[in-house]
């Protein structure tokens, strides 16, 4: 058993840390929060685009670049395949909003992920440092109504006797 002091420092200590903890997870929840509110802000944007499929024009602008480095033209014609490259690209322009907000929906949900992780995660010390808390506050506890009755807790003697205290036995003074 500790002594008062060690007891008290004990008890000051872990509550600092509790306090931590419920400050980082509040930061955390905030986060959360901020992150629910931007899916929700995103998800009418994306409804109305759901029908935008961004990748065949991009595949035809692959295609088209490819053609051109790889194949020998005439000027004309390699003029028609840069025009129709153009005009890929200023389709894709018109895309890029949508992209952007697909992109960003990815990172939104990938947020919330990581925010429920560290929840639980700081969910879990919390509740390790309030079961300990919990013991040393009965701890205390039992220091004081020791000292009440008159009861001194000291070094256990080296005769290799059992104390009543070892024992459970708790003596009560009337």
């Amino acid at each position: 058993m500790m002594d008062e002091a060690e007891l008290g420092a004990k008890i000051t200590e872990l509550e600092v840390k509790k306090t931590d903890l419920i400050n980082r997870i509040k930061k955390v929840n905030a986060r959360k929060r901020y992150k629910q509110y931007e899916d929700k802000a995103l998800e009418p944007f994306l409804e109305k685009t759901r029908d935008v499929d961004v990748g065949p024009l991009r595949r035809q602008r692959r295609a088209i670049e490819f053609r051109i480095a790889t194949q020998a033209y005439t000027p004309k014609m390699e003029k028609e395949l840069l025009k129709a490259a153009k005009k890929l690209d200023d389709q894709l322009a018109q895309f890029h909003e949508v992209e952007r907000a697909r992109r960003k929906k990815r990172y939104v949900i990938g947020d919330l992920a990581e925010c429920e992780k560290e929840i639980t995660e700081i969910e879990t010390q919390l509740h390790v440092i309030r079961d300990e808390l919990k013991k040393l506050y009965d701890e205390a506890r039992t220091y004081k109504s020791a000292s009440r009755k008159g009861i001194k807790f000291g070094p256990a003697p080296d005769d290799g006797l059992v104390t009543l205290e070892e024992m459970g036995v708790v003596i009560e003074q009337k």
